[in-house]
């Protein structure tokens, strides 16, 4: 029965998957019975009918006993009011039995478990791992109203993440590079600093036809992002965190653009006040950012404690000498050295992954 469960809440996964209702959590739900799947859905979107209710009325409900069904749900199903009613008492009503839960929702207003067992209900909770994972992001916003930050940085094997000429075309394979344009759309905004602008130009947008591209926020401590940067085209929404040093004329330009600017106290060690940017980005419901340059802002971002996950793209190259990956002081001592924790390690062609967490 065990291997069913998962087999069933594997397939839930792959429903969840499929957007990023943020700042909701991803949420995935299947409706078995006789072995058959009547009834699935996945949360589109805030606001939106939930993964339970689709899969629910899926099943046509006044055609069949659902008594003997069994509904995979990938978290723990709602028992409050939101912007929608709670799926526990659809769930209740339905008169489905049992129910197989792939992980607790870490939302202190969800009961949902309690509340279908104090119901006569017969509930399995499997502690997914998985299940946690696709809402790493959610559940760190629930509980500290920050967002989830992930690195992202593609080097070589000598930690050089360009040419000392400033080429970086390409550092990781086709492979490496096709995976993190996907995790993309994981994320509620794609974070990089001026100096990947100027010598980049990159768009930050998804690679996948339909879905909705992540906001696009640049750490420019002058607004010296030029007008015509690709960054600023108007397919996504653009923010740009600047210290009051910003130039205003250029404020005027850039707001008329519809960029949105973000004026934050200044700090020695990067101009912009890290912490402040990232609190207030959490409470505009900005819950994931994914830092894709470069070594300035990486490192900022470490010795302040904000990043919470990264992941290397490790190319089978030497350079020899070129910009690296990290641009800091460092540490004097190996104990003081920031250690990744929960690594795990992936090839990809000729390209090395890891990826962890601190």
């Amino acid at each position: 029965m065990e291997n069913q469960d998962q087999k069933f809440i594997a397939q839930a996964l792959k429903l969840a998957k499929k957007t990023n209702p943020s700042p909701n959590p991803r949420v995935g739900a299947i409706i078995v019975k006789d072995g058959k799947i009547i009834g699935k859905g996945y949360h589109k979107a805030a606001g939106e009918r939930h993964a339970e209710i689709i899969a629910i009325q899926e099943t046509g409900l006044k055609a069949q006993d659902l008594s003997n069904a069994t509904l995979y749900v990938t978290l723990e199903p709602c028992s409050h009011y939101g912007k929608t009613p709670p799926c526990t008492d659809a769930i209740i009503d339905s008169g489905i039995k049992k129910i197989v839960i792939g992980c607790e929702d870490q939302n202190p207003k969800v009961e949902g478990i309690e509340k279908l067992k104090q119901a006569g209900r017969d509930v399995t909770l499997l502690k997914d791992q998985e299940c946690y994972e696709i809402n790493e992001a959610f559940f760190h916003w629930i509980k500290t109203g920050k967002p989830f930050v992930m690195l992202k940085l593609a080097m070589t094997l000598d930690g050089r993440i360009a040419t000392k000429t400033g080429d970086s075309k390409y550092i990781s394979n086709s492979q490496s590079r096709a995976l993190s344009y996907a995790w993309r759309d994981n994320f509620d905004a794609i974070m990089v600093g001026l100096k990947t602008i100027l010598i980049d130009n990159p768009r930050l947008t998804s690679r996948t036809p339909g879905v909705q591209n992540p906001a696009r926020l640049i750490v420019d401590s002058r607004l010296r992002i030029p007008l015509t940067s690709q960054v600023l085209e108007s397919n996504a929404r653009r923010i740009i965190a600047t210290t009051d040093r910003y130039d205003k004329e250029k404020k005027k330009q850039l707001e008329t653009l519809g960029v949105e600017i973000l004026v934050l106290k200044e700090e020695k060690t990067y101009y912009v006040d890290l912490k402040q940017l990232f609190e207030g980005l959490g409470k505009q419901n900005i819950i994931s950012i994914m830092v894709e340059g470069g070594a300035e802002l990486a490192t900022a971002l470490l010795e302040k404690k904000i990043i919470n996950k990264a992941a290397f793209f490790i190319a089978a190259k030497i350079l020899g000498s070129g910009k690296n990956a990290f641009d800091g002081s460092g540490v004097e001592k190996m104990d003081d050295a920031l250690q990744l924790k929960n690594v795990s390690i992936r090839k990809l062609g000729e390209d090395v992954l890891v990826v962890g967490y601190f």
